[in-house]
């Protein structure tokens, strides 16, 4: 082995140890774990694990064939320095697919050149004065499931310079000032189910090109377009049919013309279509995203139910005002029936994403109802005093809550029906909230209060929110488990238990940090944080550490029992030296600064312990190597 390759070698090693050692917020590779940043060229597949915030000209590159960038929810967001700025760039790579990411604040979301054969599926893109999408002579292409929206000018999606045999598909455009759907000099492209409303320059327009065809399309104004079930788009933008077909003897023309095609379509009658502001009576299945400017979405108008979003969008819009503690507006609103099931269906822009409502004055339940497999996002705003949150609970038992996304609902107030809680529990009980991914709401991850008691709360992931993560904030909050949840990087406390009775097992609590916007008891960036009336708290096998506060407080003359718990700082707390079956504690399971210490650790006269992560052992290794390297190159010369 010559100088010159050991040289390279070692710095090769050195890059990697770079690459490997600053990880942040970005697109993870699959393969070799690098981090993929603002300006960085993508040559693998790679899934973001956090928002990225970039003032480079590209946020990132397609650099190779095959490889499929997944967003996994989070956000891309660009500046506003470079005139021609483009969130996603692909010049000449085949078989790509970008998926599931927030585009915002780039002049072109996401840009193909000369590409073929690629899919761009389930993404939100705003832009400023190009476009959201732009496929530049790029061909045999899948355009499916997006929304883009508020663009300065420029179009939703253009087709231009030989863009051919694209599919548009069930995506919702709505750009304000643009044009929705643009194809310039490109030929047999087709538009499928697409929702393309309020372009101030068009909603579809062919300025160039032959054989661009499409069905069952939502719009208002075409150029040179037609649908092939009639003039314009199948639909209208109010959610009516165009068509205008001539009627047999016994039908009447105008109910036929303005029954709406878009929308959840009966499973029972497959000539009922529920659409916006309706009260479902009967099953159905969404066939487009549904797009609705003021009301609730659907109504449920019927114990027994299932609404079945097929992975479509209902979207409101814009929230509005969404004022005061009444019945503000929602994507889903259920009025207290019971054996529902609301299933694979985003919901955004609503005052409340998902409602079920029992009766405050009777006191009758809702039972039995199901959330599953849901998008729940951008719900509420911070205008004024709301309730407003993700899924909001009111007098309901016995139901569950699972695998849903539940992220960036927003609300502003600060007593305890406060709006901005991705999920919010007001009084019921045994109800299961299981598997949920709830970040970045502006209030707390999952909250309850009102007597709400015997609930399972386990195996949620619980982060970035702005009042903690769990929060079992009534002093009459009882009787619940919470195990298995992971809760971190909260502002405010992992997990907060206010009432009595609770039992806390196996979670992971940490990174919790100060800087709340909120200020009251609930808000001190604890690990746990046992308060109010919180007697008889049970504590079991949870790890706790790195906690901006105390890992575990407990408030005085509380009776806070536990056992097998990983722990630095402690307040009022300390675990058990036998379990509460008899068994003894796991020898070096506890991490226990005695609280005498924590003012010395202050001091920096203690340091807290040190863990060797994966990340560092791999540098540790890489820099070893490197000097053996090193030294093997100097014995040989």
């Amino acid at each position: 082995m010559n100088k010159g390759c050991i040289e390279r070698l070692l710095l090769a090693l050195t890059f990697l140890a770079f690459l490997i050692g600053t990880a942040n917020a970005g697109c993870i590779g699959d393969v070799t774990g690098i981090d993929y940043g603002c300006g960085d060229t993508v040559i693998e597949n790679c899934t973001f694990n956090g928002h990225l915030e970039c003032t480079t000209k590209y946020g990132l590159i397609i650099g190779a064939d095959g490889i499929t960038i997944d967003g996994k929810g989070y956000s891309l967001t660009g500046s506003d320095e470079h005139a021609d700025s483009e969130g996603i760039h692909n010049a000449g790579c085949n078989n790509v697919m970008v998926k599931d990411l927030t585009i915002r604040d780039f002049n072109y979301g996401i840009y193909l050149s000369d590409a073929g054969n690629c899919e761009i599926t389930n993404n939100t893109i705003t832009y400023g004065v190009g476009s959201g999408i732009w496929l530049f002579a790029s061909s045999n292409s899948s355009i499916t499931k997006n929304e883009i929206g508020y663009g300065e000018e420029g179009h939703g999606i253009l087709l231009s310079d030989n863009a051919t045999h694209n599919v548009l598909e069930s995506n919702t455009i709505l750009t304000a000032n643009g044009m929705g759907i643009c194809t310039h000099d490109s030929n047999e492209n087709e538009f499928r189910c697409n929702v393309v409303c309020g372009n101030a320059r068009g909603d579809i327009v062919v300025e160039s090109g032959r054989g661009n065809t499409g069905t069952n399309n939502t719009c208002n104004i075409t150029m040179n377009y037609n649908d092939s079930a009639g003039l314009t788009c199948t639909y209208s933008c109010s959610g009516t049919s165009n068509t205008t077909t001539a009627a047999e003897p016994d039908v009447d023309v105008t109910t036929e013309k303005n029954r709406p095609r878009c929308g959840c379509l009966s499973n029972i009658d497959a000539a009922k279509i529920f659409g916006c502001g309706d009260t479902v009576t009967e099953s159905c299945t969404f066939n487009c995203n549904l797009s609705c400017p003021e009301g609730h979405g659907l109504s449920i108008g019927a114990d027994g139910i299932t609404i079945d979003g097929s992975g479509y969008v209902l979207d409101g819009l814009d929230p509005g005002l969404c004022e005061e503690f009444g019945i503000q507006r929602s994507g889903i609103y259920n009025p207290g029936h019971d054996h529902v099931e609301i299933l694979d269906l985003e919901v955004k822009n609503f005052c409340n994403g998902i409602y079920l409502r029992g009766g405050e004055i009777t006191g009758d339940f809702v039972f039995n109802n199901m959330v599953k497999n849901c998008d729940i996002h951008h719900n509420g705003n911070d205008i004024g005093e709301t309730a407003t949150h993700g899924i909001k609970l009111k007098y309901v038992s016995h139901s569950r809550l699972s695998n849903n996304r539940v992220h960036h609902n927003m609300g502003k107030g600060d007593s305890c029906e406060g709006g901005g809680n991705g999920i919010f529990i007001y009084g019921g009980e045994y109800n299961d909230i299981f598997n949920n991914s709830v970040y970045d709401n502006t209030k707390a991850g999952i909250f309850t209060k009102m007597k709400s008691r015997s609930n399972n709360i386990s195996s949620n992931e619980v982060k970035g929110n702005g009042q903690g993560g769990i929060l079992l904030r009534c002093k009459c909050s009882s009787s619940s488990n919470i195990e298995h949840n992971i809760a971190m990087d909260n502002k405010g406390p992992g997990i907060y238990v206010g009432g009595p009775d609770n039992t806390l097992r196996f979670n992971k609590v940490t990174n919790n940090r100060n800087g709340s916007a909120y200020r009251n008891d609930a808000s001190v960036a604890n690990g746990i944080r046992v308060s109010r009336e919180a007697h008889n708290t049970t504590l079991i096998a949870n790890d706790i550490t790195a906690n901006d506060e105390v890992d575990i407080y407990a408030r005085e003359e509380l009776t806070v029992m536990g056992y097998n718990n990983t722990y630095q700082t402690f307040l009022n707390y300390e675990d058990d030296r036998l379990s509460l079956t008899g068994e003894e504690e796991v020898e070096g399971k506890r991490m226990v600064v005695r609280a005498e210490t924590i003012e010395l650790k202050k001091q920096g006269i203690e340091l807290p312990p040190v863990k060797a992560t994966p990340l560092i052992a791999t540098l540790i290794v890489l820099i070893v190597l490197a000097f053996m390297m090193y030294g093997y190159s100097r014995r040989n010369t």
